[in-house]
């Protein structure tokens, strides 16, 4: 079990707390970190062909949407109770390194991550398709158009016939065709899951610092009790405000709202482009991209320092 005795970092150095006024700059130089990964991976590398480069541009891409979004859950400040929610979107940031960490790791966890992708699509199809197949406004053949796309994509994804017939027998009792063995489709980890499939180094060191700070995140993606309090006090008809002055409101909600909420969202995207350079060893546009961000960001939180520390430094071939 990993413990906080186990993880944890000893700063030597405290931080320097990097308030709303560096969120544009902050976007920025991530933009210009994920727009240089993408470059890179429009060329195929070692056994990661095109389909993988463009699935892995696809993830930071994403990223980079849900910081937007962040920052608009934001912009109500620390008279909204929505701006909460921002740190639930931080969680798929975190979500999203963890899954860049397997993904950079083996060209094989890229097919994974696309079975995976495609299974949940296909329970989804078979889930429609028996709820509504006694409804007359659905006649034999409605779902053919889906089905036809899955069966494309199933190729793209190298999801093979005996694995889709094995989905299809588990999720509705269709029994497998006469002669052909079960054949499951692995799913994709989840973070906790992550860990021990990655080989002991400062990989696997990061996202064991990290997991506790995903697992802190979950408070605010499953309604637990400190996602509920904050959203009473930055809530300006609330009671509970009361309890506060305005000056601890704007503190607080400064520190672990906004800045914790870019903070998680910022590294976790460049730090997904850092883990990129085993790819592109030569590609220093990458490098010089993402070593700009870093130094922006180092000092704004303890988990930023950890993770430069445990991992980034080195990884980027820092001195000092």
């Amino acid at each position: 079990m990993t413990t906080v005795q186990s993880c944890g970092l000893r700063h030597a150095t405290d931080i320097n707390f990097n308030d709303v006024k560096s969120a544009s700059k902050w976007e920025r130089l991530a933009t210009v970190c994920i727009t240089r990964a993408r470059d890179a991976l429009k060329q195929p590398t070692g056994t990661y062909t095109k389909v993988h480069c463009d699935t892995i541009s696809d993830v930071i891409k994403a990223m980079l949407v849900t910081h937007g979004s962040i920052g608009k859950l934001l912009e109500g400040g620390s008279r909204s109770p929505q701006s909460v929610d921002a740190l639930a979107l931080a969680l798929l940031q975190v979500e999203g390194l963890f899954s860049m960490c397997l993904l950079v790791e083996n060209s094989d966890w890229v097919d994974a991550f696309l079975r995976d992708g495609w299974k949940k699509q296909f329970v989804r199809y078979l889930l429609l398709r028996y709820e509504t197949e006694c409804l007359p406004r659905f006649g034999p053949n409605a779902h053919t158009p889906e089905l036809s796309r899955l069966r494309k994509f199933a190729g793209v994804c190298k999801v093979t016939v005996a694995q889709m017939h094995t989905v299809e027998h588990q999720q509705t009792g269709m029994p497998m065709p006469a002669g052909m063995a079960e054949k499951k489709i692995t799913d994709f980890p989840t973070p906790g899951g992550t860990i021990p499939k990655l080989p002991a180094g400062s990989k696997r060191r990061m996202l064991e610092r990290l997991h506790m700070d995903y697992k802190h995140l979950c408070s605010y993606a499953h309604g637990l009790q400190a996602a509920n309090m904050a959203k009473s006090v930055y809530d300006v008809r609330s009671p509970e405000r009361q309890m506060f002055t305005e000056k601890e409101i704007e503190k607080n909600f400064q520190e672990d709202v906004n800045t914790a909420a870019l903070g998680y969202s910022l590294l976790s995207m460049v730090q997904a482009v850092a883990e990129l350079r085993p790819l592109y060893p030569k590609d220093m546009t990458l490098v010089a991209g993402v070593t700009d961000a870093w130094t922006d960001l180092l000092g704004s939180t303890f988990a930023v320092n950890a993770v430069w520390d445990i991992r980034t430094k080195a990884l980027l071939g820092v001195i000092g």
